[in-house]
């Protein structure tokens, strides 16, 4: 497993911790997710034989909070 911490400066209420959280769980190979809107950051923990960083991305991108 790797954990990777994501800055995402769009996040900033509960509703936007959610709606990351909920697109990044729906990747296969991902077994943590944690976001937060006050230091606007979200920790992913993954297997990268299922999931790699980009595809992450492309998730919290897809949702409307690109990482940076």
């Amino acid at each position: 497993m790797i954990t990777k911490t994501f800055d995402v400066p769009r996040i900033h209420c509960d509703g936007c911790v959610h709606t990351v959280t909920t697109a990044v769980s729906r990747l296969s190979g991902i077994s943590k997710v944690e976001a937060s809107f006050q230091t606007k950051k979200v920790l992913v923990e993954f297997n990268p034989a299922s999931v790699d960083e980009t595809k992450i991305r492309e998730a919290l991108k897809s949702a409307g909070y690109p990482a940076n």
